[in-house]
């Protein structure tokens, strides 16, 4: 196996270590029912512009739809939450707890980890409504994503699932998937995208008005390209050179263990 293959592969294993301190194991969080005992969880939120979201250690899907906000000096988030357990007990053991101020919204699970609640069987699905201008981080997430355009900065890390993403104006720093990575991409901030880490494939849907410069490093795949405007140039054995429209951000890749494709989005 080459060097790079082992760098995507190590990221892998990160993110599907992380699955089972939280309950369900990754190949349960798929299914797409919930355990037994359920508890449905309804909250809204008021965020200053620019204020900091955060998700972490959550044992299946997440789901961010974004709007534009108010037009006032605060926007409103929404979190729907419905979490899951194979016994009242054992649903008892754990929350998601929320934590809210004007400038962030924290949310990560907490468990207690005395006598029977060391090990449990437990599932969550979260469905956000954030507005755009928000900055978001998701982290140790086993189940698949799915995320709207932001304007603020995006990071993502240690995820096991699919995930699909709209590139907003904002700067991407998605690191450490073990699946299949989708990008929707339009427009670009200055500072692009950048992606390493990924144990799976990679997909880029180029819309009809993108610019950007491609840098590929150490990909283990090939790289395939169907989109109108975008050429990719191969400088070495694992190493490519390329750009969308006219040039511009970069988006910039590494340490993919499948292949790479950029097509055109519908």
């Amino acid at each position: 196996m080459k060097k790079h293959s082992y760098v995507a592969l190590a990221f892998a294993a990160i993110a599907i270590a992380l699955a089972p301190a939280i309950g369900a194991p990754a190949q349960e969080n798929k299914e797409a029912r919930d355990l037994p005992e359920r508890e449905e969880i309804h909250q809204s939120y008021q965020l200053a512009p620019g204020a900091r979201v955060e998700v972490s250690v959550v044992s299946g899907s997440v789901d961010v739809q974004t709007v534009e906000g108010n037009t006032a000096e605060v926007n409103t988030a929404k979190v729907d939450i419905v979490r899951s357990a194979r016994t009242r007990a054992e649903l008892d053991c754990y929350s998601v707890a929320i934590d809210h101020s004007a400038t962030s919204l924290v949310l990560h699970h907490q468990q207690e980890h005395t006598g029977s609640c060391q090990s449990i069987r437990a599932r969550q699905r979260l469905s956000l409504t954030l507005p755009r201008n928000v900055d978001l981080t998701l982290h140790a997430i086993s189940g698949p994503v799915t995320l709207g355009s932001i304007s603020g900065n995006l990071r993502l890390s240690g995820l096991s699932g699919r995930v699909e993403l709209e590139q907003g104006l904002g700067f991407s720093d998605i690191s450490g998937i073990s699946g299949n990575l989708i990008v929707h991409v339009s427009r670009l901030g200055e500072r692009g995208i950048r992606v390493s880490g990924i144990s799976g494939t990679a997909e880029f849907l180029i819309g009809a008005d993108a610019s950007a410069e491609i840098v590929i490093n150490g990909i283990a795949g090939g790289v395939g390209v169907t989109a109108p405007g975008v050429a990719v140039s191969q400088v070495s054995e694992s190493n490519f050179r390329g750009r969308i429209g006219s040039g511009g951000p970069p988006i910039s890749i590494s340490g993919l263990s499948g292949t790479l494709a950029f097509r055109a989005d519908k």
